[in-house]
């Protein structure tokens, strides 16, 4: 046991320069990594996590009050590891101070991503553990978990964890990842994906109707969404697209946008027809019609201010759904912009304009929405409601409440957040997930599920940069998004509920 006099290695050194690198590196490993579970706020580094638990876990060699029996089996550990046990490490280890470096050598190596895994360094992590402490495996308490990284690498170095967490979600990760995963192993895994096969393929087939292939065989992968509002000028009265941006591809060798004409029909209001264009310049695209919450009407440049442009988008619940007649007609609400589509033989991604087809689609998805809502409401309202009603943050204040600002907007509970497509396809997967049998498997499901719904609102941005949709916890807050994105189930952008379930 290590003297309580005996300092331990973080408390003298540390190879903080080696362990950043990899703790930095790690923010772009996505498979397999536990943080592509679901998503939680600041998660440490895995590196980092591992790399200080082990520091704070073994005594310093240099202290007087070092157990020799833990150097003598210290020694021995690290030389047993493949391509250390050369002349030159024989000779460092000899003396104390040499120890401690080759420790702190291996705690740096130990952190990279690609050695957490690794049987040979597993095996010394775990060994140096056990020498350090001999008579009773060490016990790491976190009761404060969130997202798990310091338990996770406790039990990674053999130690036994406790983690807790007030957050229901923060609970559920670390049951997941610290009980089941472990309790089950690769078989689980397994599992998973064949019954997430199961769910993927029956949901494609229920959703197919909803999200139509073109009649040229391209696969639409994304819908370009604008909220609208009413310009209040007497002598315009013109909807107007509110876009933050007009690019549609900001990539270097395929530059795509969208640009804007204003027609004027004989007794009706101005109307902004849509192209799309390649850019030669980026003058060449339009400036977007929203700046600090204000409105521009493209037609007559007046400028509809924020508390006017809050009012509109709250009498349409957010704006997110399209506003259709009695005939499947849109008269408002949310304006479809562009398609993004896969076409095979062609590569990259290809961009075209909505037609009626894809409003079509979008007014079977609420007429299916509807119906399923009128069925609850005729069973007499039993069990959760399909759609979540709870309400959304209120926000507001001179604190971190200013980060959430959607009931402004009238979006006042979760399920104002959706489209009504993506309500009904998120149903479609809760509704297969009621009949996997395993309770385990329901919970990874249902984690999984979660994911893709962050990733798949209307508050999911389309980034230009890259061509991908950018989930709407790209940082804590639920901010209101002018244009927006809906994945469609064919698309295999990260996040996106189907892709998730089934990889």
């Amino acid at each position: 046991m290590i003297p309580k006099e005996c300092k331990r290695l973080a408390e003298v050194d540390f190879p903080i320069a080696v362990v950043s690198r990899h703790s930095a590196r790690e923010k772009s490993i996505r498979h397999g990594h536990p943080s592509t579970l679901h998503l939680w706020w600041a998660r440490r580094p895995l590196a980092a996590c591992r790399a200080m638990l082990m520091a704070l876990l073994l005594p310093d060699p240099c202290d007087a009050k070092c157990p020799g029996e833990f150097k003598t089996k210290a020694r021995e550990l690290l030389l047993n590891m493949p391509g250390w046990n050369t002349q030159r490490m024989n000779r460092q280890v000899k003396s104390d101070k040499g120890l401690r470096k080759a420790i702190l050598t291996f705690i740096g190596d130990f952190a990279n991503w690609d050695n957490s895994s690794n049987k040979d360094y597993l095996t010394t992590a775990r060994g140096l553990v056990k020498a350090a402490h001999p008579e009773e495996t060490p016990l790491v308490v976190d009761p404060f978990a969130g997202g798990g990284s310091i338990p996770l690498e406790a039990l990674r170095l053999g130690c036994e964890a406790f983690a807790s967490d007030l957050n229901p979600v923060a609970c559920l990760i670390l049951k997941v990842m610290l009980e089941d995963i472990p309790r089950h192993g690769p078989e689980l895994a397994e599992e998973l994906r064949r019954v997430g096969k199961e769910i993927k393929d029956k949901a494609e087939k229920e959703l197919a109707e909803f999200y139509p292939d073109d009649p040229d065989g391209a696969k639409p992968i994304a819908y370009l969404w604008a909220r609208t509002v009413r310009c209040e000028s007497p002598n315009c009265g013109a909807e107007i697209p509110l876009m933050r941006s007009f690019w549609l591809c900001k990539k270097a060798n395929r530059k795509r946008a969208l640009r804007y004409k204003v027609a004027r029909p004989k007794r009706q209001p101005p109307r902004v027809e849509f192209e799309i264009f390649e850019p030669k310049s980026d003058n060449e695209v339009p400036s977007g019609t929203v700046t600090r919450g204000n409105a521009a009407c493209p037609c007559c440049n007046m400028v509809l201010p924020v508390p006017r442009v809050r009012l509109q988008l709250a009498e349409q619940r957010g704006g997110a759904d399209v506003i259709f007649d009695a005939n499947g007609k849109r008269t408002g609400g949310a304006r479809m912009t562009a398609v993004v589509t896969l076409h095979p033989g062609i590569q990259g991604r290809n961009y075209r304009l909505p037609n009626k087809r894809d409003y079509q689609a979008v007014w079977k998805a609420q007429k299916r929405l509807k119906a399923i809502l009128d069925e609850w409401e005729r069973g007499g309202k039993k069990g959760l409601c399909p759609v979540p009603d709870e309400p959304t943050p209120a926000g507001g204040g001179s604190g971190a409440g200013r980060a959430f600002s959607v009931q402004k907007y009238g979006m006042m509970t979760f399920g104002d957040l959706f489209t009504a497509r993506q309500k009904v396809g998120l149903l479609a997967l809760t509704n297969e997930t009621k009949d996997a049998v395993n309770s385990t498997l329901k919970t990874l499901i249902a984690l999984l599920i979660g994911k893709g719904a962050d990733g798949n609102s209307s508050l999911c941005r389309w980034m230009a940069s890259s061509e991908n949709p950018v989930n709407q916890f790209s940082r804590q807050a639920l901010p209101i998004v002018w244009d927006f994105c809906e994945s469609s189930p064919a698309s295999q952008a990260r996040g996106v509920f189907l892709s998730s379930i089934g990889s």
